[in-house]
């Protein structure tokens, strides 16, 4: 029985040899380029290649527009010439980590270096001779590999696709009624993050194959638009089950059941509902309808809890409510994506945007770093003699440069094995094999070979950036053409240029942004709270406040930057040496990084909860004692941004400091609504202030902990120099 490794390494190989016997009989120059559009598109399954396939011919085309465009607008300047092309790459850059289209970036930008490159000032006489064949190279190599994985062992991205899908249902059950157990003080809390984990790598692979099953499955193309719903109704479904998770210590000292006597029912009703979305999916038809859930609260039995007791009732119970919303959405969704009825309304679309640009400094930062690592290849190009590489040295560095952009946190050092490997297989070959072989039959099997054997070797997921750098550079240092030359003097030349190179990203890794993660981890921090600092600022604002467009500007991009900080902490803190920082367990940093996200949400929650119309009784009232929770806050945030380092003392006193003014502010409520006159205050104004009274407990309890999580962090070993 074949394995898998061996039949993707097979056609990989396959596809290789064929694109390059017609390149060379064809007598196209270069046919490595060939090569690489079959190296790059091989995926797993036919639909992934096909996706990668049309961005790489599509982004070639308008790479091809944009450097003869650069080459026309500067035949004769050099540096004119690098500024537009640092400048095109820099878009490129920073257009790749914003969009589902990355690869097409990418290839944009890359290609458009090699373009420029090989035609480059004053040499651009040949520009569109080398645009075309690199066009007609990549459009080769995509053809070959296409029809080669039709053809030869299909592996369609409809069974995985469904698979996944369903994988991702019956995860969001199990964490579902894991969530429901917690919030019933019933233990489970492992098993809980256990299923969190693997619920966030089910729907990253639901995401990724839905995209490649739109293109080879006929029966998700003609459904894709529910499957699309279903895919933001699911990841709605995540988040707000994590809200709703975060909520559970405000209310572990009540009892749910008897404050809202329809929970146990509810929580029957959503457990049905997200067994059927399950049993759907894999194809049978539901055994039941959803039913109406109202979620009811006693109202006599609310009435004698505090005042901040109410506030987290209130919150818990909306988040249910959410959460009954959802679930209904989505079993209508998959009931019509698996025929068994259309649902009870229309497909609304999910989503949305805040209308602005909204910058993103750490694409910045990749940006920064992509065009100061062009610049100083290309001046060691102008300036040193006999650059090793010449023209290549300037587009190997910027094509390797764009590819670590997409994942700052990886080591260079990891790459250093799948690049070695190239050179020595291709050297070895090149050198004492090569000239040996006297026709096309023996040049083939090598190819063949060799491609096979490196993606045999690499062909773990993880392991993908090394295959494509062992067949980039295996294919490089072979220099297979028609008219062969053979010289060792090229294969050094190649080993010292990657050395080069390597060294040029070690510079940059350091200059002018530290990469080094605990660094990054540190920056990312300050900025969260920064943002968090500011939006608190904002909460001063009155209800009167007409806000000008650069402060709605300011506040969508601080939300931007509050929502996103946490996910990327989490990236980063995968790749911090917890075994070099001594008192830093992977175990403390994951604590870390939750607690922030359950400090995001608050913040998040309490904006939210803020822009609610209020009963201006109870502003009037209050407005003292939130100004005085604001000030704290505030002021805590802003100590936070420039110093991360939160020992045991500060966290008690945030904890005591805040303690004091929710107490005071306990006092405050009870004054105001015993002088409220019957009928002042409605039931709408009641559920809005509980929700605002929840959000600001909420953002309190969450402070707390973050301090008390950082207090056990050894920071001032993360803040030592090392290299």
């Amino acid at each position: 029985m074949l394995t898998t490794r061996f039949k993707e390494s097979f056609k990989t190989a396959l596809a290789m040899t064929i694109a390059y016997g017609i390149a060379l009989s064809m007598d196209w120059d270069r046919p490595y380029w060939a090569g690489f559009a079959v190296a790059m598109i091989s995926l797993a399954t036919v639909g992934q290649s096909l996706n990668k396939g049309a961005m790489r011919m599509l982004g070639t085309l308008m790479a091809v527009a944009v450097a003869l465009a650069i080459i026309a607008l500067a035949p004769q300047s050099r540096w004119f010439f690098m500024l537009l092309l640092s400048a095109w790459v820099g878009f490129c850059t920073y257009m790749m980590a914003g969009t589902k289209r990355q690869y097409f970036w990418q290839v944009g930008g890359f290609v458009s270096v090699i373009i420029c490159m090989d035609s480059a000032p004053p040499d651009a006489i040949n520009a569109f001779d080398t645009a075309i064949l690199r066009a007609e190279q990549t459009g080769l190599g995509i053809l070959v590999y296409s029809l080669v994985a039709v053809l030869l062992w299909p592996s369609n991205s409809g069974k995985d696709f469904f698979a996944a899908a369903g994988s991702l249902a019956s995860t969001q059950h199990q964490l579902y009624k894991a969530y429901l157990g917690l919030m019933q003080d019933k233990a489970g809390g492992d098993q809980a993050q256990t299923l969190r984990g693997r619920e966030i790598q089910v729907q990253a692979r639901f995401d990724v194959l839905l995209g490649a099953a739109e293109t080879d499955d006929y029966e998700v193309l003609e459904l894709r638009r529910q499957w699309r719903s279903y895919q933001h109704l699911a990841a709605d479904l995540t988040e707000t089950m994590e809200l709703w998770r975060e909520s559970f210590t405000e209310v572990s000292e009540l009892d749910l059941p008897h404050l809202l006597p329809g929970l146990e029912a509810y929580g029957v009703e959503i457990e049905q509902r997200l067994a059927q979305i399950d049993r759907m999916l894999a194809g049978d038809a539901p055994r039941q309808m959803p039913q109406d859930l109202d979620l009811p609260f006693d109202p006599d039995e609310i009435n004698r809890l505090s005042h901040f007791h109410k506030a987290a009732v209130a919150v818990t119970r909306s988040r249910l409510q959410d959460v009954e919303r959802l679930t209904r959405s989505m079993f209508d969704t998959a009931r019509d994506i698996k025929g068994f009825g259309k649902p009870a309304a229309p497909i609304q679309s999910v989503g949305g945007t805040s209308g602005y640009f909204l910058p993103d400094p750490d694409r910045i930062r990749s940006v920064i770093r992509i065009v100061v690592m062009m610049w100083l290849a290309y001046l060691a190009l102008l300036f040193v003699d006999d650059l090793p590489g010449g023209t290549g040295f300037v587009a190997f560095a910027s094509s390797l440069g764009l590819v670590l952009a997409t994942t700052p946190q990886f080591s260079v050092t990891a790459l250093f094995v799948p690049a070695g490997g190239g050179i020595l297989i291709g050297g070895v070959l090149y050198i004492f094999l090569m000239p040996q072989l006297s026709s096309f039959a023996g040049l083939g099997l090598m190819i063949f070979a060799a491609t096979f054997a490196i993606g045999y070797v690499f062909a773990a997921p993880r392991q993908v950036l090394g295959r494509l750098l062992g067949l980039a550079f295996f294919l490089t240092i072979s220099g297979i053409s028609n008219q062969q030359s053979y010289s060792f003097l090229s294969v050094a030349d190649t080993a010292l240029m990657v050395g080069l190179i390597f060294l040029l990203f070690a510079i940059t890794a350091y200059f002018p942004f530290s990469t080094r993660p605990e660094t990054v981890f540190l920056g990312l921090l300050r900025r969260f709270f920064r943002s968090a600092e500011y939006l608190m600022s904002t909460m001063s604002w009155g209800f009167g406040h007409t806000p000008t467009r650069l402060e709605r500007w300011r506040k969508a991009y601080h939300v931007r930057q509050l929502a996103t900080a946490p996910t990327k902490l989490a990236a980063w803190a995968g790749h911090i040496d917890t075994g070099r920082l001594r008192g830093n367990s992977p175990a403390d940093v994951q604590a870390l990084v939750n607690s922030l996200q359950a400090l995001s949400s608050r913040i998040q929650g309490l904006v939210e909860a803020r822009a609610e119309p209020q009963a201006e009784l109870l502003v009037k009232e209050l407005l003292k004692d939130f100004r005085a929770w604001r000030g704290q806050v505030q002021a805590a945030f802003r100590s936070l941004s420039y110093d991360t380092v939160v020992p045991g003392q500060r966290a008690e006193a945030y904890r005591k400091r805040l303690a004091e003014i929710m107490q005071g502010m306990e006092q405050r409520i009870e004054q105001t609504l015993d002088k409220a006159a019957e009928g002042e205050l409605g039931v709408e104004d009641g559920e809005n202030f509980y929700r605002l009274l929840g959000a600001y407990r909420g953002m309190s309890e969450a402070m707390v902990a973050y301090a008390g999580t950082a207090g056990g962090i050894d920071w001032d070993r993360w803040r030592e120099a090392r290299f």
